[in-house]
């Protein structure tokens, strides 16, 4: 078994921009043009159920309910295509595919994953819910315990994502026996992956707030944080943090899922398919 070190995996994702930053930005133009078929999608959608249901909230119109589950998941699917992008330079960077992005079976076990992962962690929360209702005030204890139990599982499970793609089959039980005596290690190389992603945002933001700051003053800030008016009134701020907020996104994605990738190979290595770095 390779040796794993969760300060190394947590980096795998700047080591990954590095030698394929050209990729990563290129994924920007895929980012932007999923969104715009989202937004597409949900306002077609929309007008549909409204007809459909006679128009009214998703509480009296279920048809507004299924278009937003439509929606949730297209956006999810967008999500697992960069995601699966990420994996495939990481594990099967001599695999054809445009920009390393493809839409096939890879990107809807990704999906699957996702949406169990989802579901799991819903009726984890809502018996947690629930148990603490019943018991009142010793409910609070409770709903601690349960997010304690969902870092458990979550950390237990983290590999599920990259085994269905390099082995191309959902298994969790897989990622339970590859992370057994290894939580801490991944806990660790989680928390550092999240900060390093928090720190990388935050410093884009902070660049963000003083541009807007330097061309239009303390009235420059609406730019940024003004919403879809901004657009009238400070249009080139607007639209700069509307491109930084695209190319942010696969940055974001490859900080968070390169690490995971590592991890698996990491454990994986004489024990299961082994994949190679690209």
């Amino acid at each position: 078994m390779t040796e794993f070190s969760a300060s190394d995996a947590a980096l795998e994702g700047f080591h990954l921009i590095r030698r394929r930053w050209r990729v990563v930005l290129g994924w920007a133009g895929f980012t932007l043009l999923a969104l715009v078929m989202i937004v597409v999608l949900s306002a077609v959608l929309s007008v549909v159920a409204s007809a459909v249901g006679g128009g009214g909230d998703a509480a009296r119109n279920p048809a507004l309910g299924v278009a937003g589950v439509i929606v949730l998941c297209s956006f999810l699917f967008t999500q697992a295509i960069l995601v699966a992008g990420v994996f495939r330079l990481e594990m099967r960077p001599e695999e054809p595919a445009f920009m390393h992005l493809r839409l096939g079976r890879d990107e809807l076990r990704l999906l699957l994953v996702w949406l169990i992962t989802i579901t799991g962690a819903w009726v984890l929360g809502w018996l947690a819910a629930v148990i603490g209702h019943a018991l009142g005030a010793g409910g609070v204890g409770l709903e601690l315990l349960a997010a304690v139990l969902a870092i458990y599982l979550g950390l237990r499970f983290a590999l599920a994502a990259p085994i269905s793609f390099a082995e191309r089959r959902i298994d969790f039980l897989r990622s339970w026996r590859l992370t057994r005596g290894r939580v801490l290690s991944l806990l660790g190389m989680s928390a550092l992956s999240l900060c390093l992603i928090l720190l990388v945002t935050l410093t884009v933001f902070v660049a963000l707030v003083l541009v807007a700051l330097g061309f239009g003053g303390l009235d420059g800030l609406s730019g940024v944080f003004g919403g879809s008016e901004a657009l009238q009134s400070h249009p080139g701020i607007f639209l700069l943090a509307f491109v930084i907020q695209i190319v942010l996104a696969p940055v974001v994605w490859t900080l968070g899922m390169a690490p995971v990738a590592a991890a698996y190979r990491a454990f994986a290595d004489g024990d299961g398919p082994k994949t190679e770095p690209a």
